[in-house]
């Protein structure tokens, strides 16, 4: 036998991770349910709503458990699963009590147990490829993110900025600290565009030396859709000192174009056959789950990130109602 053979034949005997679902039915955990019926190497041993968690713990044959629920009771399910020696993984924190969840995070500390906050544009194949990008220094050093986000929609008059940014935009504050380095401040660029009167525009400062963004929410309810899962359109730069890369999330236009593309000084670039497939993020999400297991491979998403974002979101909120800079 090859040394290739018995390489592929070690692999195969690894143990498959033991995953348990826990909560409320929903979209997103049928998703992911079947993406882990899907793979071998993370076969669902248990499956019920939250109520049945104390029956999932004293069965003792999960190691990972996916909770489906608002993010004050998934803390509290979160907590059980930790002082139970399980890893967790949750959605992203969209509350308006933050505490619950640092109190989770210390306490997964304490545990050496490490807690996933499901942000699904992390596992996004695009996304993932510029981040791989960056890190090659292939644009230099990033000076200048911008993320601009289209909406299907109008908020009603008078909505709470700062909570709607936090409950809809946490995530793309979790993208620019993924992209970009964490944040220092956010602050009021102009506080709509002049375009569209009803957007927001909300800029950004990183702690990295001489690098700044924006985040421009546009809603735009004559947008063409085009796609079954999130009615938006999001395209994201990343300006360096050497080249631009653009990821273009086209799902919400009758148009294509090349999902990310990168020019530098003396070339261009695109990579058209990545998978502009939103439904693929689960399965990267799936193995993730396997190789933080069985071969100590690091999150994508933690919730020291999750936490920034959501943090970060209630800045921006509160930078746009005082028109100032707030630190983050």
């Amino acid at each position: 036998m090859g040394f290739w053979q018995r390489l592929i034949t070690l692999q195969e005997k690894i143990e498959p991770v033991r995953v348990a679902l826990i909560g409320d039915d929903c979209p997103e955990r049928k998703r992911l349910e079947s993406a882990y019926c899907a793979n071998p190497k993370t076969p669902v041993v248990f499956s019920g709503p939250a109520a049945d968690l104390g029956k999932m713990i004293r069965a003792a044959n999960a190691e990972w458990v996916e909770i489906f629920a608002p993010v004050d009771s998934s803390a509290e399910l979160a907590e059980a699963c930790l002082d139970a020696g399980l890893r967790v993984s949750l959605p992203m924190p969209r509350s308006l009590d933050l505490e619950k969840v640092k109190v989770l995070r210390e306490k997964s500390r304490g545990r050496s147990l490490s807690v996933r906050v499901r942000n699904e544009c992390l596992y996004y194949e695009p996304y993932q490829k510029a981040r791989s990008l960056i890190s090659e220094e292939k644009i230099g050093y990033p000076a200048m993110l911008r993320i601009t986000v289209k909406r299907k929609e109008i908020p009603a008059v008078g909505f709470d900025a700062g909570r709607w940014l936090w409950e809809r935009e946490s995530d793309s504050f979790a993208l620019a600290e993924w992209l970009c380095g964490p944040l220092d401040k956010v602050f009021v660029v102009q506080g709509e565009s002049k375009t569209n009167p009803g957007s927001l525009l909300v800029g950004l400062k990183f702690k990295a030396a001489h690098r700044l963004g924006f985040l421009l929410v546009d809603f735009a309810p004559g947008l063409q859709i085009r796609t079954f899962n999130e009615p938006v359109f999001r395209q994201v730069w990343i300006t360096g000192t050497a080249g631009v890369l653009m990821v273009n999330r086209g799902e919400g236009q009758l148009w294509r174009m090349p999902v990310l593309w990168l020019r530098a000084k003396d070339y261009s670039r695109t990579w058209e056959m990545l998978k502009d497939d939103w439904n693929a993020v689960y399965p990267a999400m799936v193995m993730e789950c396997f190789n933080a297991l069985r071969k100590n491979a690091r999150l994508v998403s933690d919730l020291d990130l999750g936490i920034s974002a959501a943090e970060a979101a209630l800045a921006a909120g509160k930078a746009l109602a005082g028109r100032k800079e707030i630190a983050v």
